[in-house]
């Protein structure tokens, strides 16, 4: 074998090897106090992801005594509702607090789209006090 066919092996397996790529799991979390009503607030910012990610499951709590109902969605980083399918995940109907919910699918994030898990109340008057914890936010990231 000479030199030329040994470096073509070589770079073959390094791509081989590249495409694999490193799978890492992840548990992401977040606090936001003072829900801004109706209006919808990040609970957490990954619109700065530099891998494709797959969103796995969430458990959020509520606290703080709300008024309404929380909501909650995934958008991508310019605000895009990515999940769920109706317009947002809504407290009794579609989560329990301090429960783990786990997607049937992953919600799968390019690097150029980037996430924002946002969340809002059904009662405008919800805002100062009320609390929603992100206490868990299972996520695959590939690189």
């Amino acid at each position: 074998m000479n030199l030329v066919d040994l470096a073509g092996k070589i770079r073959k397996l390094l791509l081989t090897v590249q495409d694999a790529g490193m799978t890492t799991f992840s548990q992401l979390t977040a606090i936001a106090t003072d829900v801004n009503g109706v209006t919808w607030k990040d609970l957490y910012d990954g619109s700065a992801i530099t891998n494709t990610t797959e969103i796995c499951g969430i458990m959020v709590t509520v606290a703080g005594g709300w008024a309404g109902n929380a909501k909650f969605r995934i958008t991508n980083g310019a605000g895009t509702k990515l999940f769920p399918f109706q317009a947002e995940y809504v407290e009794g109907t579609d989560f329990v607090s301090a429960v783990q919910l786990v997607f049937q699918f992953q919600v799968k994030v390019r690097p150029t789209d980037g996430f924002k898990i946002q969340f809002r109340s059904s009662n405008a008057a919800d805002g100062a006090g009320k609390t929603m914890v992100l206490n868990n936010l299972d996520i695959i990231t590939r690189s």
